[in-house]
């Protein structure tokens, strides 16, 4: 769900507009939005609004995190105006009133208001869609303790694996400039992970029971960096899984067990003798948007395998033979040597 769609579904959720967002209507209880916030039935209709919300699941769970409020929903109504007529009136001025004083949460690009997430905070409570364990214990303080220069994979899709390091295992690697210590920890969704550290570098890894519930399904993931000395939480990013494209057609007419269909490759046309997508070392190069890829698959041009990389969403790899290209058409496949499936990319026309 973009972020135009979850504000159209809350909007329309607390305004009573359309039953159709809602989480199927029906003969059940639907929440009443012209209910006065002092009403006695305010915190229940609150609590009703929050279960109707739908396609939240990706993000309710990083709001309840990120507030670390355990009662949301009994914070938003008393923030919301007493003199208000109703909780639509209250929700959308306190909206407002947040965006225009800058009370906003921050999700990987989203801009939320503090009264939205405290909604959806509410929404992951009571649907369940949290654990306890995600919750991080003691009173942690937000400090930027750590200069962090890069880090990643920021990005992967449902049921990949990302940053793969054997034995169902992946995990993250930051780039810092900072001093570490060893009671620092990489946190992912309140979930301590298996932190190591190096001159400049940070890794963290996944166990293999917890990557495969995290790259379950589409959704938004925060990693944080936490100094438990000092009880400091620093925001990293966010890891977001993307719903798995489609599976590619082989040859004979299958479905790929491994390969996603390709979106765009290139360059598909150049001129003989000269580096096509030129690259520092002066070999020419390819590259192929795939929606995924099995991390060990390989570029072939003619039956020749060129060292490959293969990264979330793109496959690139160096031809450092292309002054022996002659003229005519040159067929280009992606395939993986384990499974030993081969996906034809396309042909790259020499002129």
């Amino acid at each position: 769900m973009k972020r135009r769609e979850l504000t159209k579904a809350m909007a329309y959720s607390w305004i009573g507009l359309n039953c159709g967002l809602l989480a199927g209507c029906g003969d059940r209880k639907v929440s009443q939005p012209d209910i006065a916030p002092l009403d006695d039935e305010a915190l229940a209709n609150l609590r009703q609004l929050a279960v109707e919300l739908e396609g939240v699941e990706f993000v309710a769970p990083v709001c309840f995190r990120r507030l670390q409020d355990e009662t949301p929903l009994d914070t938003l109504l008393a923030s919301l105006p007493e003199n208000a007529d109703s909780l639509g009136d209250g929700l959308r001025e306190r909206i407002a009133r947040d965006f225009d004083q800058g009370r906003i949460v921050d999700i990987d690009g989203w801009k939320l208001s503090q009264t939205e997430c405290l909604l959806l905070a509410g929404a992951a409570g009571i649907r369940g869609l949290m654990e306890a364990r995600e919750v991080e214990s003691g009173p942690f303080r937000a400090q930027q303790f750590m200069d962090i220069e890069q880090w990643g994979p920021k990005r992967t899709i449902e049921g990949e694996i990302f940053n793969p390091i054997g034995n169902g295992r992946g995990g993250f690697w930051l780039r810092v400039s900072s001093p570490v210590n060893g009671s620092m920890r990489l946190v992912l969704d309140g979930q301590e992970l298996a932190t190591h550290f190096e001159p400049g570098v940070i890794t963290a890894s996944l166990e293999p029971d917890y990557m495969e519930q995290i790259i379950a399904q589409p959704g938004v993931h925060e990693l944080v960096l936490v100094d438990n000395s000092r009880q400091l939480r620093q925001p990293v990013g966010f890891l977001t899984v993307e719903d798995r494209p489609q599976m590619a057609t082989l040859p004979d007419g299958s479905t790929s067990t491994v390969f996603c269909k390709i979106s765009r490759w290139g360059p598909d046309r150049a001129v003989e003798g000269e580096a096509f997508n030129r690259q520092p070392d002066g070999s020419a190069s390819f590259w192929v948007r795939i929606g995924c890829a099995p991390p060990k698959s390989v570029l072939i041009l003619d039956g020749v395998e060129l060292p490959t990389s293969v990264q979330p969403g793109l496959v690139t790899a160096r031809v450092e033979h292309f002054k022996m290209l002659e003229r005519g058409e040159h067929e280009l496949v992606i395939r993986d040597p384990e499974t030993g499936e081969s996906l034809p990319i396309g042909k790259l026309v020499l002129q």
